[in-house]
């Protein structure tokens, strides 16, 4: 009885926090929920008119295609190679340029999902998907308003490429690690916001360059004087993370070099101008309006978010901006190798990840053409969706 009536404080403790939890983030748990079920429908419903060509099936790559309505249409492009590492480890071929932490969650969860790692994926990004909802919405109330961070998560969630955080792809982990570790950076928690950062390197090969944006966070409060220097090991975690992928392939293959000769089969280098021109020309150029269309995706988000760097620096803090320039700008140091229609392939999906361009747009005052604009993204995301779905080429 004794041992009853201690542990019944604690428990109404814990419920009283969660229900105070749900009310002070009902805006983002609620917007995840709605977007979740919408995309499981929508995807589900183009599966089921829209059926892909005999071409695609030589896109699975040796994995089982699914058959069911709710799983089977997320079973595309990067979520192949996910699941190929998931289920069989690396080799020695493309898949050795995908970082480890995503498919290896994968293999894990797929213990509860029946051994389906798809599945798996699609609970990961969900609830890393529910996860940057919250951190984002906490960091723009922080630094703006309730209605900023409001109109934040409204821009990110009808951004064109935003069903990828619901896909299984690594978009969602993510900016969850990198949302998470800002979170921690900002309230001087610098194990946990180095930690955090570590496994955002491990999530995605430019993740590593996210030490630059932590570090200028890091040494903007040693000159404030709020933490010592001296916290700067912490940093080392983010390294780590970036290493770690080289050091698993080094590891299985007795040289890191698999990875650069695994990316030189996906990408070249190429200067900014010239990877910019040769997807401008893409455009231009291309056999039909469907493929012209395609085509514009990556150039015309490469353009706005080089404008949206020059804003960040001048309506947010550094080390955002600091951010912001490392998602923007890698991608256009290299083209693609596969496809001379998309020389940029997947820059639109890479963006979605740069949370500083919604902040920066949730923070705009309230206008009548903010609502039109999120109508008309939102509506070409459902064509998004639609062409991912049927295996069209849109990553």
């Amino acid at each position: 009885m004794l041992h009853t009536t201690r542990s019944f404080p604690r428990t109404l403790n814990l419920t009283q926090r969660v229900i105070e939890f749900a009310r002070t983030n009902a805006f983002p748990i609620a917007l995840f929920f709605v977007l979740r079920a919408w995309t499981l429908v929508w995807a589900s419903a183009v599966a089921a008119f829209v059926l892909p060509s005999a071409e695609a099936t030589k896109h699975y790559y040796g994995v089982e295609p699914l058959h069911d309505a709710v799983i089977a249409p997320w079973q595309r492009w990067d979520t192949i190679w996910y699941s190929k590492i998931a289920l069989e480890g690396y080799a020695a071929d493309v898949r050795a340029v995908f970082p480890p932490l995503y498919p290896l969650l994968m293999r894990c969860l797929s213990v509860f999902t029946g051994s389906n790692v798809v599945a798996a994926g699609l609970v990961i990004s969900s609830l890393a998907a529910l996860a940057s909802f919250v951190l984002l919405y906490h960091l723009a109330r922080e630094m703006f308003d309730k209605g900023a961070a409001r109109r934040t998560l409204l821009f990110l969630a009808a951004f064109p490429t935003a069903f990828f955080l619901f896909a299984a792809y690594t978009e969602a982990v993510f900016l969850a690690f990198v949302l998470g570790a800002f979170v921690c950076a900002r309230s001087k928690q610098w194990f946990w916001a180095s930690a955090l950062g570590g496994f955002a390197a491990l999530t995605r090969p430019q993740g590593v360059l996210f030490l630059a944006p932590l570090g200028v966070e890091f040494f903007v409060q040693v000159r404030r004087g709020e933490i010592s220097g001296r916290r700067g090991w912490t940093l080392l975690l983010v390294v780590l993370g970036g290493i770690g992928h080289f050091l698993w392939l080094t590891f299985q293959f007795g040289s890191p070099l698999v990875w650069f000769q695994a990316q030189a089969v996906w990408h070249r280098f190429a200067l900014p101008w010239d990877a910019l021109g040769a997807a401008w020309g893409a455009v231009f150029f291309a056999p039909s309006f469907l493929d012209a269309a395609v085509s514009f995706m990556d150039p015309f988000f490469a353009v706005v978010f080089l404008l949206a760097l020059v804003w960040s620096a001048r309506r947010l803090p550094f080390a955002f901006t600091m951010y912001l320039a490392t998602i923007i700008l890698p991608p256009l140091f290299v083209t693609t190798t596969y496809s001379e229609h998309y020389p940029l392939t997947a820059l639109a999906r890479y963006v979605l990840v740069a949370f500083p361009f919604f902040l920066l747009l949730g923070a705009l005052k309230k206008r009548a053409w903010q609502a039109p604009l999120a109508a008309f993204s939102f509506a070409a995301q459902l064509f998004w969706m639609m062409l991912f779905v049927a295996w069209v080429f849109v990553h």
